[in-house]
């Protein structure tokens, strides 16, 4: 056993927070902490670390172990680089290295004993700590984390949040203690960082105490998951989806004995009160204390917890394209993000964005919202179109109004109206009062989506709404998003909410874009399976073009025939493109094998590259929509012949 808690309770003024709360966490587990926010399991952590004393209880570790905690709000040392604070994290290995240096120093002008043993001793726990692949270790982490090499002598006193949550991270999976507490560490990775840390928790060589939203995360790595709810904490055995089918027979089971319970005390309650006072007084008294005894003992009905009773709807269609990008290119002189991105979103298309930290997700959406100034190119809004943005941290906000403020001056409605908006995206009571910089990141989250159902868009542009959102409201945002009728565009590094969400993917990395006809689930499978087929290294294209095996879709005869009229004057848009791209580059080839002394063969050549980039990418568009067509050809050819048949 490495970690027990017992009875530990603690309040604060009138609000109990835990009551009794008894759990034990055994070598090597790695456990996930679940609950909805505000329930506690924040104080739970800081008393299990002794930043908080508990009002009655113990929390006992065992003798030797260490504990290392990455909090949301992580704490490095703004003196250091970010190569030195990562080097912190197997600091007592940097320090025998360092004195082993000092005695080859020493041993050079004297031999003592003394001096040997301890070079002896000093030498071997090295090697057996693995001493000298410690420098190549740290910075292996920290690349896997996002950080590159020309920024390791960065410092830290520079970095943003989303840098010093990655760094900390670092620091403490090199310490690598026997209990180590992640609390929400997803956020702010980009997915391949996650999945490099959701693999590195899978094997970690040590015990882990999780609490994350991050259902995909979970799923992957808990073997046991604690639940905390209404100040106690109970323990299911297994997997994350296995704690959520016992969960719910628990629930169900608890139902009903809370059910046959009722109509027990009811029943006897009825009898007390008919032969109490009567010849069966002596009965009815017995009734009655075996009433009461069940009245004490009573299993109470699972409580059903408010969620966000909510919708976001689609006032009015826009016109068939979207959103439409040309050669769109972004970012900063000298440093572009996106190159010539050639991208177009059409109406009722749900396309998720992903991508590597750094790489230009936000600063895409903000451009296509104007927000933002192309390099080059062109990117417009389609016909029609209304759009609701959901901003990162609440940066849309006057964050000295109130909620109620806010949504009767900047919205349009009534006092009552916006009350009651508010209260279904939870937000009630004095809380509509509260300047909006006092609320936390989840009910700035949830006043952003109480605007848009307000704005009522047919394009939703969504930046990271899941962060700082508990699990159930990511559930209920899901379900939100599904019903929603008009166009979106999300960008999120939530693996599930993409999976429930999305029907096209725009991966955004720095060697390049990938364009998807897909949800992300499909777009996983086949990245995957491509990089199964390559055991080596090989130079990416800077526009890639999945193509996926496109699903038989059962429509109408009618529909059928319109689609395919669709994708013909797509095809034949794309081979107009094609053509004038073959020409340019022709024509480009002509100059640059004849060129005069005052010809920009630079440009040219810059040009020329783009030009074949362009014509990959519009290749690759051309042949996955001849594939979608022939696919619907068959269908209506096989639709024709079973009319046949029938007649």
């Amino acid at each position: 056993m490495l970690l027990t808690v017992n009875q530990v309770k603690k309040d604060f003024a009138d609000d109990i927070i835990l009551s009794g709360v008894t759990f034990r966490i055994d070598r090597d587990e790695r456990l996930a902490l679940v609950g909805r926010n505000g329930c506690g399991k924040t104080t739970l952590l800081k008393i299990i670390t002794g930043e908080v004393a508990p009002d009655s209880g113990t929390v006992q570790l065992a003798k030797g172990a260490r504990i290392a905690y990455l909090r949301q709000e992580s704490q490095i040392d703004e003196n250091r680089t970010v190569l030195e604070e990562a080097q912190e994290g197997l600091k007592h290995l940097f320090e025998i290295k360092s004195r082993l240096q000092e005695i080859e120093l020493l041993l050079e002008s004297s031999s003592t004993a003394e001096l040997l043993e301890e070079y002896s001793l000093l030498q071997e726990h090295f090697l057996e700590s693995d001493g000298h692949s410690m420098d190549r270790d740290v910075q292996a982490v920290l690349k896997r984390l996002g950080f590159q090499e020309d920024e390791f002598n960065k410092s830290t006193l520079v970095l943003s949040g989303g840098e010093r949550t990655r760094l900390a991270l670092a620091k403490l999976l090199l310490e690598e203690p026997e209990l180590l507490i992640l609390d929400e560490p997803t956020n702010h990775l980009d997915l391949e960082a996650t999945e490099f840390l959701e693999n590195w928790v899978s094997n970690y060589r040590g015990s882990i105490l999780l609490v994350s939203h991050d259902r995909t995360f979970l799923e992957a790595t808990a073997t046991r998951v604690l639940e905390m709810k209404d100040g106690q904490v109970t323990s299911y055995p297994g997997t994350f989806p296995q704690y959520l089918v016992l969960k719910s027979e628990a629930e169900i089971r608890r139902a009903e004995v809370a059910k046959r319970q009722s109509a027990e005390i009811a029943k006897m309650d009825e009898f007390v009160r008919r032969f109490m006072n009567s010849q069966r007084t002596a009965q009815a008294r017995g009734r009655q204390k075996l009433m009461n005894r069940l009245i004490q003992s009573k299993v109470e009905a699972p409580k059903s917890e408010r969620g966000l009773k909510a919708a976001i709807s689609s006032q009015g269609r826009s016109g068939e394209i979207v959103v439409e990008a040309t050669k769109a290119s972004i970012g900063f002189p000298g440093a572009p993000l996106i190159k010539n991105l050639d991208w177009t979103v059409r109406y009722q298309e749900r396309w998720g964005v992903i991508g590597e930290n750094g790489a230009g997700k936000s600063t895409l959406v903000k451009a296509l919202l104007g927000k933002n100034e192309l390099t080059s190119g062109l990117i417009r809004l389609g016909s029609g179109v209304t759009a609701g943005y959901f901003a990162q941290d609440a940066v849309e906000f006057d964050l000295n109004q109130s909620p109620l403020d806010f949504m009767v001056w900047e919205c349009d409605l009534s006092p009552i109206e916006a009350r009651h908006l508010l209260a279904r995206f939870l937000i009630e009571g004095d809380d509509v009062y509260r300047p909006i910089r006092t609320l936390s990141g989840g009910e700035k989250n949830k006043l952003s989506l109480a605007q848009l159902a307000v704005l009522k868009p047919n394009l939703l542009v969504l930046d990271e709404p899941t962060n700082h959102l508990d699990m159930d409201s990511r559930v209920a945002l899901s379900k939100i998003l599904a019903d929603f009728t008009g166009s979106m565009i999300l960008v999120s590094h939530d693996r599930w909410l993409l999976g429930e969400t999305t029907d096209h993917i725009l991966d955004i990395k720095k060697s390049g874009v990938v364009q998807y006809s897909g949800g992300y689930k499909e777009y996983r499978r086949w990245a995957e399976s491509k990089d199964a087929k390559s055991n080596r290294p090989h130079k990416k294209s800077p526009v890639e073009h999945a193509k996926p095996v496109v699903p038989e879709v059962q429509i109408s005869p009618r529909e059928l025939s319109k689609e395919i009229d669709r994708l013909g004057k797509m095809i034949s848009e794309v081979e107009k493109n094609i053509s004038r791209d073959e020409a340019r580059l022709s024509e480009i080839e002509d100059i640059l094998s004849n060129s005069s002394a005052t010809s920009d063969v630079l440009s040219l050549t810059y040009e020329h590259a783009d030009l074949q980039d362009s014509l990959m990418n519009l290749m690759a568009n051309w042949e996955g929509l001849n594939l979608k067509i022939e696919k619907l050809r068959e269908q209506q050819t096989g639709k024709s012949l079973v009319g046949s048949e029938i007649k």
